[in-house]
């Protein structure tokens, strides 16, 4: 009897202290890539922000199907094969169509006595066309039901509450303004600020006839106390949006699990950006592409090969948002395999303080769990229940249920910092932070690597 309680606390014994070991191990992992990217004389340190501004130098804004789009996956792609990899590949998305904006322009007229172009930029798909008429300035659909504007351009200059505040009149507008008898539609640019810069994105092109455009914030107040004082405003828009036909292509590589190699964990961000200045693109969603495949890179240059397998994506076409984009394209064709969750950072790349997730109880309770007992010391603990959709990954979780998780960084509850430069002239290498992004890569790389190597069977919902 004596004997077998000895062997039962000697069993015991020896299993605590090989978790303990084990947990060691992992702290230990997780120090180490801090280390290895916060280390001034390390090749990772500001790996992830120096190849950043590489890109948007070399290659400019990546509109999706465009040549610069296409020949930064080509240069990027090059990149990746040195990385030493067991798997770089891209797919192609077969035939597309896409759409870039011609000469566009919003000139106005009364009550100037000089003509006054304004700083603006077409909404995306916009159809071409030139209207000049007489403007009346609106602050919400149902204001719109009151007047009469049959055959004046509605501008919207709505309450900024956050970006959904804006968004649905962006989205919606142009369609709700023509059906109400508009020839035109300029909104205020969905921004917290604007800093005189226009912000661009999707409408509802398909159900629209005339052109629809984006002025600042400034200006779209303007027009707004001209109207109030009774002045006449008359406005003219410009705009010459083609679509064409053309491909493009999602960019994948891997480090295949040492154990469980069909057991996937997919991260990444979406490569494509809008074209509104010269660098558009590096917060959304450069840098969130590239702080992933960093992620990637600094377990490949540790010799950390886990459990399972971390795949790299760099989405095409969020941005227009299109069923045949990349992310819908990659939810399809992949729907067979065995997806742990998928991680997207497309929030920007400031600070980084804990992770969103959208999950059922049992792993979003596992993924606190790994954070509570792995991620103090690093400073990403926090974890954020319901709050782990984004565009990209929340196509497969559509198709497939995968959990989903990303990146929350510094930022106040409605994003204003965020959206300050959201598809503007402004979302440039200036307002990146090389620091930011290194501990961007230090908490991706942690819970990614903590997830991949988790001895036990992780919860699927």
């Amino acid at each position: 009897m004596k004997i077998v309680i000895f062997l039962v606390l000697y069993l015991s014994i020896n299993a605590y202290m090989l978790r303990n070991r084990k947990d060691q191990i992992k702290q230990q992992k997780i120090l180490q890539i801090r280390e290895t990217i916060k280390n001034p004389h390390s090749p990772l340190y500001h790996s992830s922000y120096n190849q950043l501004t590489y890109y948007v130098d070399t290659f400019g804004p990546r509109m999706w199907g465009s040549e610069d789009m296409a020949d930064s996956v080509d240069a990027l792609v090059e990149e990746i094969q040195s990385y030493g990899f067991d798997r770089v590949w891209k797919e192609n998305l077969g035939e597309i169509t896409s759409w870039k904006r011609g000469e566009e322009s919003v000139t106005l007229f009364d009550p100037r006595q000089y003509p006054q172009k304004l700083n603006m930029i077409g909404l995306g798909w916009s159809p071409a066309g030139t209207i000049k008429a007489e403007v009346e300035v609106v602050h919400s659909f149902e204001e719109l039901k009151s007047i009469d504007v049959k055959g004046k351009i509605v501008c919207f200059n709505y309450e900024w509450k956050g970006y959904s505040s804006g968004l649905q009149f962006r989205i919606n507008g142009p369609k709700i303004a023509e059906d109400a008898g508009a020839i035109g539609t300029i909104i205020r640019s969905v921004a917290s600020v604007s800093i005189s810069s226009p912000h661009t994105g999707m409408t509802n092109y398909q159900d629209i006839k005339y052109p629809a455009v984006a002025i600042t914030v400034e200006d779209a107040d303007m027009i707004d106390r001209m109207r109030q004082r009774g002045q006449k405003v008359v406005i003219e828009i410009k705009t010459g949006g083609i679509q064409y036909k053309t491909t493009s292509d999602n960019i994948l590589a891997e480090i295949r699990g040492s154990k469980y190699p069909n057991q996937i964990l997919l991260m990444g961000g979406h490569w494509d950006s809008w074209d509104v200045g010269s660098q558009t693109g590096a917060n959304d969603d450069g840098a969130g592409v590239l702080v992933c495949l960093e992620a990637l890179k600094v377990l490949k240059h540790l010799g950390i090969r886990p459990k399972r397998t971390i795949r790299f994506i760099a989405w095409s076409g969020e941005e227009m948002g299109m069923a045949n984009n990349g992310a819908q394209y990659y939810a399809k064709t992949h729907s067979q395999e065995n997806h742990i969750v998928a991680f997207e950072s497309d929030f920007g790349s400031t600070q980084p303080y804990g992770f969103g997730v959208t999950a059922g109880e049992k792993f979003t309770d596992f993924v606190i769990s790994l954070a509570q007992e792995y991620l103090t010391e690093i400073g990403v603990e926090k974890i954020y229940p319901n709050a782990g959709m984004s565009a990209d990954s929340g196509a497969l979780r559509s198709v497939t249920g995968t959990p989903v998780l990303n990146n929350k960084v510094v930022d106040n509850d409605i994003h204003d910092f965020y959206f300050t430069y959201h598809h503007s002239a402004g979302d440039s290498i200036w307002m990146m932070n090389a620091d930011d992004m290194d501990d961007n890569v230090i908490a991706i790389a942690s819970i990614m690597y903590l997830i991949a190597d988790y001895d036990g069977l992780i919860p699927t919902n």
